[in-house]
């Protein structure tokens, strides 16, 4: 089984508007909802990959039993902590005249420290049965940024390999528990490195610091040109096959799901890179976030290339 947390979920609102822009009045052409926030995007893209998942985190609200109800219409398996505050309601407008996206992220409730333990306790009873271990995106309100290295920890504990998806104060204080799995964006690391990240070796040092501190496999995503995978002593290139983008959101998300389905079944880094690519390539073909068909991936994962690199 793969297990994914996401302490900050939404319904995610996708609008299609045409030629839209600031200060105007706009007729929505069509408008597409689904239980949302990066951990739920990597959870469906696994149940269509066709893997055991469950999901957990925080929900709370009317917002909140939306997702749930959402979740079960579409046969994925939830076990949230449920707190008094209502989950949010994220909004991505996609243009396809002007071809531009712009998301309007609410910021989510806050939760108790006692919420926070439950949320400890349930992850370390789920990682007792799961190969692998998601955490992704924003801390919701209310949690230290060294959370996510408590979960680490006891995921850790049970056996389970984590996947860290995440930015910030919160990656920085998650590496120091040693997860399995980083994928930080170029923004981002370069944000941590606090310089740019423009040349390939100026990137494989930054993933060899990674791996120094403990994580197993260090990924710097590329967005459309892909991926850099270090681990142990293996660096490379994971080259995308071109696809008819459409949406980009949620790519990310597919990314980790994938590798963590690679990984569940036994592909190692390699083939889990592979499918991780596939799947994120599948996911901008669809107007809905964090969506891809299976056939599509198993297309896709011919096209994907492999590219050792030496520096």
């Amino acid at each position: 089984m793969i297990t994914t947390v996401t302490t900050n979920v939404a319904i995610d609102k996708t609008y299609i508007v045409d030629s839209f822009s600031l200060n105007g009045v706009f007729r929505v052409k069509q408008v597409l909802a689904q239980a949302g926030g990066k951990g739920l995007n990597v959870a469906r893209v696994i149940h269509n990959l066709g893997e055991e998942v469950i999901a957990t985190g925080f929900i709370g609200g009317y917002t909140g039993s939306y997702i749930k109800e959402i979740m079960a219409r579409e046969g994925m398996k939830e076990d949230f902590v449920v707190i008094e505050g209502e989950s949010r309601i994220c909004i991505n407008i996609l243009d396809p005249v002007g071809k531009t996206q712009t998301e309007l992220l609410e910021p989510g409730p806050e939760v108790s420290q006692t919420d926070a333990q439950k949320l400890v306790d349930k992850v370390k009873e789920l990682a007792r049965s799961s190969k692998v271990v998601t955490i992704s995106g924003s801390l919701t309100r209310g949690l230290a940024p060294g959370f996510y290295s408590q979960l680490i920890e006891v995921i850790n504990q049970a056996g389970a390999m984590t996947i860290l998806d995440t930015s910030g104060a919160a990656f920085i204080e998650g590496i120091k528990a040693r997860p399995y799995m980083v994928k930080p964006n170029q923004q981002e690391a370069e944000t941590l490195a606090g310089h740019p990240l423009k040349e390939v070796d100026d990137q494989k040092k930054f993933l060899m610091k990674l791996l120094e501190s403990g994580v197993q496999v260090a990924v710097l995503s590329l967005g459309g040109d892909g991926a850099l995978v270090a681990s142990g002593n293996d660096f490379f290139k994971v080259i995308p096959p071109r696809v008819q983008a459409i949406n980009t959101v949620g790519c990310g998300d597919a990314f980790v799901a994938g590798f963590a389905v690679g990984l569940a079944r036994g592909e190692g880094v390699t083939g889990a890179a592979r499918l991780a690519t596939a799947a994120a390539s599948a996911s901008a073909t669809r107007w809905q976030t964090g969506q891809c068909q299976v056939e599509l991936v198993n297309k896709l994962l011919d096209e994907v290339r492999l590219l050792e690199l030496h520096t």
